[in-house]
């Protein structure tokens, strides 16, 4: 059938020899139906394609099948493997309970319509604190990854990066290392902040000073890693190992290095974090922080589900990293 020949509701209840509030139950609560009407209508249906509005699905009461995701929109978001790896995540774990996806990239402004959805996963939460608690206020079902939430009323699915960076700066100081330098992330963003303190407190535990001349934010991205390259090798001291808040940063290290005639990892050391496939190809594998990204995002799904279903109340998740040693390690 054409799209300019859609049929209605009422075609469909005709053509299976049924009540048109039979084929609106089929629509919002199956079960409710004699196996023999339930068959008729699914099998008119079928033939048809027939898809109703969704709006008229919620009308009528039922559910819209389909989950919210927000992600911050931060420049390069695309380019991002962290943001691609929530996205597939979450859209394979919904394709297994055979849900829809509504992706809605966060700007700014609250413009966010929970009239489409059913419930909402926020991919971290930067600036947009506003939106999660107004949609909290109103009960609609919120759950939070990447981003620890103390508020009781809200699940959430977190990474301990605090332990994942702790123990990538640890095991650069067991390596000999006493000049290590951190490139940090946005530090709006919880997962940054938590490396930084990670990478802090492992410098403490080995007794190596702190100095903040080794300490520099970046937004994640290539470009301004490789300024803040410049100026980390344009100091007395330069660093000798370097722990990367992202694996595409690390990359941008690899290649300045490569470039500056840097022998990695005789004369520098570098570990990244994410476990990033794109960064295992050429000469050098680098050693990473694994993150279950893929992990958290159907466990937010699940609990997600669950919360709709009114099956479960919120729950608190944190899941563990995995220090993955490669190539770009070596002993001072």
């Amino acid at each position: 059938m054409s799209s300019s020949n859609k049929i209605t509701i009422k075609e469909v209840a005709q053509r299976a020899g049924v009540s048109i509030a039979t084929v609106s139950r089929y629509l919002n609560n199956p079960s409710s139906l004699k196996e023999e009407n339930r068959r008729k209508v699914e099998k008119i249906a079928k033939e048809a394609n027939y898809q109703p509005l969704m709006y008229a699905r919620r009308l009528a009461g039922g559910k819209l099948n389909t989950f919210g995701l927000v992600i911050p929109g931060y420049e390069d978001i695309f380019y991002s493997f962290y943001a691609l790896e929530i996205i597939r995540g979450v859209g394979m774990a919904l394709d297994k309970e055979d849900l829809d996806l509504h992706l809605h990239i966060y700007s700014g402004k609250d413009t966010f319509k929970t009239s489409l959805i059913d419930g909402a996963i926020f991919a971290d939460i930067i600036g947009n604190e506003k939106q999660v608690a107004r949609l909290v206020k109103e009960e609609f079902p919120v759950v939070v990854i990447n981003h620890a939430i103390e508020d009781p009323e809200i699940s959430s699915v977190a990474i301990n990066n605090f332990k994942g960076a702790y123990e990538a700066t640890e095991f650069l100081i067991h390596h000999g290392h006493k000049i290590v330098a951190h490139l940090a992330g946005d530090q709006r963003v919880q997962c940054a902040s938590d490396r930084l303190q990670g990478y802090k407190a492992a410098l403490k535990k080995g007794n190596i000073d702190l100095h903040n001349d080794y300490i520099k934010v970046t937004n994640f991205s290539r470009k301004e890693a490789r300024e803040k390259l410049e100026e980390l090798f344009s100091l007395k001291n330069p660093p000798t190992a370097i722990f990367c808040c992202s694996d595409e940063v690390a990359s941008e290290v690899l290649a300045y290095a490569e470039e500056k005639r840097i022998n990695i990892p005789k004369d520098l050391s570098v570990v990244g974090f994410d476990d990033n496939p794109h960064c295992l190809y050429g000469n050098l594998m680098l050693t990473t922080v694994r993150q279950p990204v893929l992990k958290m995002a159907s466990l937010g799904v699940e609990i997600l589900r669950d919360i709709v279903k009114k099956k479960k109340t919120p729950q608190k998740i944190t899941l563990e990293t995995e220090l993955i040693v490669r190539d770009t390690v070596n002993f001072l």
